[in-house]
């Protein structure tokens, strides 16, 4: 099947979409032990922006551990105005630091046509399913960033960590070192399995990773 024609529609689907329903779930295991587990029900309505979340996540990374039990209520535009107004600080050093534009963006768009080639379609019970090979995936993410830093100043790497310390963005420091910890593994498979419905709706979207981690994360969506 066309698999440019499906990203479409489910694409065009998504844009007339009013509200999101669904619910994350990650697990992780390290040697025997569950490193991460976390779980995220989430609703959110793109006309007045009003947004609910759960959450709950436990980490245990190098025998740091972390608990978060929350609950929340709020509106992306208020959060665009006030809350999220340190994101919009960070951007701006991005663009400090993005001083070979050119380059970087023809990394990007590399990447991009990268997945879109490693992408497949089939069609099973009335279903489109898209299956991505994560494992090279994941291989050109970590080149990506380690070119990166290759490229930043002492003095511009050390101000970009600093940032990432500091302030409204310390309490988000334990979850990134999750992430840059997954990301560091070795995977012998990794899959991305993306399954559409009729209606060229997202029903689920499934990650599955083996190797000196093992990874399986899920997002399910409620239309």
């Amino acid at each position: 099947m066309n698999k440019i024609k499906v990203l479409y529609d489910v694409f065009k689907t998504l844009k007339g979409k009013e509200i999101f329903n669904g619910a994350v779930k990650v697990e992780a295991v390290k040697e025997d032990i569950k490193i991460i587990s976390f779980a995220n029900e989430f609703s959110r309505n793109n006309i007045t922006g009003e947004t609910k979340i759960k959450i709950n996540s436990e980490l245990d990374i190098d025998g740091n551990k972390a608990k978060c039990d929350s609950n929340a209520e709020f509106t992306m535009k208020e959060c665009h105005k006030h809350g999220f107004h340190g994101m919009h600080h960070m951007k701006g050093h991005e663009h400090k630091f993005n001083h070979d534009g050119v380059r970087n963006k023809l990394n990007k768009v590399t990447f991009m046509l990268s997945i879109l080639n490693n992408l497949n379609a089939e069609e099973k019970d009335d279903k489109s399913i898209l299956t991505i090979d994560l494992k090279d995936i994941l291989k050109e993410i970590k080149d990506m960033k380690t070119e990166f830093h290759k490229d930043l100043s002492k003095e511009d790497s050390d101000e970009l960590h600093k940032k990432f310390h500091e302030g409204k963005h310390h309490e988000h420091h334990k979850h990134h070192k999750f992430i840059k910890e997954l990301l560091s593994c070795e995977y012998d498979d990794a899959t991305l399995n993306i399954i559409v419905n009729k209606n060229n709706e997202v029903e689920k979207i499934e990650i599955t990773a083996k190797g000196e981690t093992n990874v399986n994360a899920s997002v399910n969506f409620v239309w």
